[in-house]
């Protein structure tokens, strides 16, 4: 399972500042905006909502990754990190997933990789 020191730096990434120090892969922020199962939910409000999610004591929860296409194009990143929150009209919730991109101690970030309704 992942470090807990990263995780810990996952969620000291989405707290930081105003605004968190999230960041979206684009073209997940183009699938979010082009996904009619989201409309209403933009990038910028799912960023918000996962900031809240955490403020609120909510933790994500760290994932291995087995997907050979995420290992083939991303060798060494071995772990991704889900939220599954809350969200009126959603019967399961709203899946967000990060990357841990930048691990400074300080400083460290994080990108939204995919961002969709929560199937089951």
């Amino acid at each position: 399972m992942a470090d807990s020191s990263q995780l810990d730096l996952v969620h000291k990434a989405v707290c930081a500042g105003s605004f968190g120090n999230i960041q979206w892969k684009e073209s997940a922020a183009r699938l979010v905006r082009a996904d009619p199962d989201l409309a209403g939910h933009t990038p910028e409000g799912i960023r918000l909502l996962l900031r809240k999610f955490v403020l609120d004591g909510n933790l994500l929860t760290a994932r291995k990754e087995v997907r050979q296409e995420k290992l083939a194009d991303e060798p060494d990143d071995l772990f991704w990190y889900r939220a599954i929150i809350a969200v009126a009209g959603f019967k399961h919730g709203l899946f967000v997933e990060v990357k841990l991109i930048d691990d400074d101690p300080v400083e460290p970030f994080v990108e939204i990789v995919s961002a969709h309704r929560q199937r089951k």
